[in-house]
């Protein structure tokens, strides 16, 4: 559909609807997170066999306060999701009506529920002062929306430093029609461990006590770990999983890190990246890739023979790494802890080309640009100078092409993270008409970096940093649709 720039908003809004499978969010994309009623879309489209149905919760998400030692070294007040770490994998299908009671049990905070990477109205969005207000102590909160897309996503909290402490799960949407052959499946979430409070580390960040960056040298990291997880088990006692030879495993990676960049490899084996942030790409074969806060990637790996083979993600800073274990069902899982041998070829995004066409439909253009800045003898990180939430909202009209320049003037890496819409990331050396779709990128230090995207989706959207620590500190701005 989108390979002609004269596709008219109700076809797509259409095909949103109806969904294409696999490949078929790239082609419908601007449509996809019309804020409209479900009989509102059927009136619209005519095709009332295509809207989802209200059915039943599917979900009750009890958010407590638990103790927590996923490393097994020492036990430290968290926050769960049903009681575990990471939380409760939510699991639909392109297409369905997601409806979830989040439960807030803990006695003395609020919290929230940002359902990260998803299309949906804003008011389901989940970020407390731009979208809706916290969940409060004791409170329930309904969530329903309908899921107009596929892939691999998660969830977190969005007040705070709560996700840093536990509150995080997967996402999982499958498609109408898959289109990936493969024999396993495994979710893969990636994250960062603290033996304090992270309330404490920041403090110590505004005083200047976690290290600082020295001028003119990259920073890759600015808070010091404890531990690496993956999902929510520490080196000493790692996350393992099974496939015979010859099976081709599918794992979906999720950076749920609160501020490490991970590098991801399979010992002895090379993967085929075909997913980044939920939509398909034309599958590209590499050695590792790096995972940033808030990214998704779905590889596969084809398992050569019987054996026992380390996962690694090893934090971008070398500081350390997260371990689990592929091994064959005749052969004992065997982690290795020595540092990882690197192969030649790590993913690029200029080697990303979004499986289906991603042009976006013609409409005024919107050009925005932003400077991203950072103070690390304050611990400041601002957009333009301002500080979140103290700041302007970027003012959008529905139907304009927003095209954004970032120029990243600090010494690090900021994954920024858009909500409830998918982006272009404008790549030298990529066919434009076949450029990713990414609701979250990476911005190296002292580079400039453009995305662009079709303003669909009424309402306000925050955009930000989607490390942690930054955003707490700052760096956060809110798109607001106007009339």
């Amino acid at each position: 559909l989108m390979q002609s720039r004269r596709v008219s908003r109700r076809s797509l809004l259409g095909a949103g609807i109806a969904g294409l499978g696999v490949g078929g969010l790239a082609s419908t994309l601007p449509a996809l997170a019309k804020q409209r009623t479900v009989d509102q879309i059927a009136q619209a489209t005519g095709e009332r066999d295509y809207v989802p149905k209200p059915n039943e919760t599917q979900y009750v998400l009890r958010i407590e306060e638990t103790e927590l030692n996923p490393d097994g070294r020492k036990s430290m007040p968290g926050i769960t999701v049903n009681g575990q770490y990471p939380g409760t994998e939510i699991r639909l299908k392109e297409g369905d009506m997601f409806r979830a009671l989040v439960e807030n049990h803990m006695a003395g905070q609020e919290t929230s529920i940002h359902w990260h990477g998803l299309l949906l109205p804003a008011v389901m969005d989940g970020v407390p002062g731009v979208s809706h207000e916290a969940i409060k102590a004791k409170r329930t909160q309904l969530f329903e929306y309908p899921i107009l897309q596929s892939g691999t996503y998660w969830y977190h909290s969005h007040l705070g430093l709560q996700e840093q402490v536990g509150l995080a799960g997967p996402f999982i949407i499958e498609p109408k029609r898959e289109a990936l052959q493969y024999d396993r499946e495994y979710i893969v979430l990636l994250a960062d461990w603290l033996h304090r409070g992270p309330e404490e580390v920041f403090e110590e960040l505004r005083r200047g006590e976690q290290g600082a960056m020295e001028m003119g040298e990259a920073d890759l990291a600015d808070v010091t770990y404890d531990a690496f997880l993956m999902n929510g088990k520490g080196n000493d006692d790692p996350w393992t999983c099974v496939a015979r030879p010859g099976d081709r495993v599918r794992f979906r990676l999720i950076g749920a890190g609160a501020s490490t960049v991970f590098r991801f490899m399979v010992d002895g084996h090379r993967l085929t990246v075909t997913h980044t942030d939920g939509p398909a790409v034309k599958p590209v074969e590499v050695d590792s890739l790096l995972v940033g806060m808030g990214e998704t990637y779905d590889v596969t790996v084809t398992v050569k023979e019987s054996g026992s083979y380390t996962i690694r993600a090893m934090a971008l800073d070398a500081s350390g790494q997260a371990i689990g274990v592929l091994h064959t069902p005749d052969a004992k899982p065997k982690a290795n802890l020595s540092k990882p041998v690197w192969g030649p070829k790590t993913l690029n995004y200029t080697d990303l080309r979004s499986a289906e066409p991603t042009t976006l439909p013609d409409g005024p253009v919107r050009e925005i640009s932003m400077e991203l800045t950072g103070n690390m003898a304050k611990y400041q990180w601002a957009i333009d100078g301002q500080l979140y939430p103290d700041t302007e909202p970027y003012m959008i009209r529905e139907g304009e092409r927003v095209r954004v320049r970032m120029n990243n003037k600090t010494m690090m890496i900021h994954p920024m993270h858009l909500h409830g819409h998918y982006f272009r990331p404008i790549l030298p050396g990529v066919d434009q008409d076949f450029l990713p779709l990414k609701h979250t990128v990476n911005i190296e230090p002292k580079k400039t970096l453009t995305f662009e995207f079709i303003a669909d989706n009424p309402g306000s959207w925050i955009f930000h940093c989607h490390n942690l620590y930054h955003l707490d500190a700052g760096m956060g701005r809110v798109f607001i649709y106007e009339v």
